[in-house]
């Protein structure tokens, strides 16, 4: 990896691709966001996108229950009850207090997706996204619940849930599922990926230039800095 502090101050575009309902996206991003507070204290500009994906799409529309679906996916409810516990003792570590046993369900994120794309180019998307995430993983809400994802995008946006609704109600769901397939286009298949790219020749089907470089995981704040100055020397090669 390149020398962060040997990288010039060229403005990155970072998209991450994440799944509200994933954990490791949510300790992800808080990791993130640790990296680019350090980034922009030393005036290197940095630009972040939300980029929605679904890990478990042809989950039904009210989710299914985690005692019923987890304990499938882990093989077993022993391997699930160990596999949860060692995302809390990492989560706790970034901070956050993610709860397995508060939560009574696989969820759904198509419906929480929208919202949160809902608020693409809005400052405060960051906010309703980690909201999402609090909700789910913290407070065991249901987040396939249409009242609870627009009551927790009011409370984060500062707007009324009427204006949210609206706000929803007016966003143009096409956006979202184009969303979903330039994932696919671009070949993700496991979040948190992060996209980051300072090149200036942008190919417009994908928003890229051939100076991006992705990573997958939720890396730690010096791998995630890391990446941020390789994106910045590549694009000055």
């Amino acid at each position: 990896m390149v020398d962060v502090a040997g990288t010039s101050a060229v403005p990155v575009r970072l998209d991450m691709w994440a799944d509200i309902a994933c954990p490791w996206c949510f300790i992800g991003q808080t990791r993130l966001d640790a990296a680019i507070a350090a980034e922009r204290a030393e005036g290197r500009e940095v630009q972040v996108r939300h980029r929605p994906y679904q890990l478990n799409p042809g989950l039904p529309p009210e989710g299914v229950a985690t005692v019923d679906y987890y304990p499938r996916i882990f093989g077993s409810t022993e391997q699930m009850q160990q596999a949860f516990a060692r995302t809390e003792a990492v989560a706790r570590e970034a901070g956050l207090a993610i709860d397995h046993a508060r939560m009574t369900k696989a969820a759904n994120t198509r419906y929480a997706h929208g919202v949160v794309l809902s608020y693409d180019g809005d400052p405060r998307q960051r906010r309703v996204l980690m909201a999402m995430y609090s909700a789910y993983f913290e407070q065991g809400r249901d987040i396939t619940d249409h009242d609870v994802v627009l009551c927790a995008a009011a409370a984060a946006s500062g707007e009324s849930v009427d204006e949210v609704r609206a706000r929803v109600d007016a966003f143009d769901l096409a956006r979202l599922d184009a969303s979903f397939d330039l994932g696919r286009t671009l070949g993700v298949s496991a979040v948190p990926t992060f996209v980051a790219d300072a090149g200036t020749e942008v190919e417009p089907e994908v928003g890229l230039s051939p100076a991006a470089v992705a990573v997958q995981g939720a890396q730690s704040e010096d791998v995630l800095r890391q990446v941020l100055a390789e994106a910045r020397t590549r694009a000055g090669a």
